[in-house]
């Protein structure tokens, strides 16, 4: 795929990919564009989703359908820790959660 330019800004339509053998202590998945991953660590991500899935932190403006759902809150607050370290591009965050049995996992998104 050829690089394409607008507005001075060149993009490109080829995603950073990278395949993974699940292991079971592998408890979820964050797919999430740059606007997160530009300013907050991989580490930082998968604590704040750890934190939030334990109990241990709790968002402090709950989004519809967040409340009891581990991956919605962990979506939003990870929205509103980029907003806050000043990321300046689209934010897109979903978080799955997979490590809670067959059938029984869940997803969520924030924008």
């Amino acid at each position: 795929m050829q690089p394409c330019e607008r507005d001075g800004v060149t993009m490109i339509s080829v995603p950073e990919v990278t395949v993974h053998k699940r292991g079971t202590s592998e408890y979820f998945m964050v797919i999430a564009s740059d606007g997160l991953w530009d300013v907050v660590s991989n580490e930082t991500v998968c604590d704040l989703v750890r934190k939030c899935c334990s109990g241990e932190v709790v968002s402090r403006r709950m989004v519809e359908g967040s409340i009891g759902n581990c991956a919605a809150a962990s979506a939003a607050m990870l929205v509103e820790l980029a907003l806050a370290r000043g990321s300046q591009d689209n934010i897109s965050v979903i978080v799955v959660e997979l490590g809670k049995g067959q059938g029984n996992a869940g997803s969520s998104s924030a924008t």
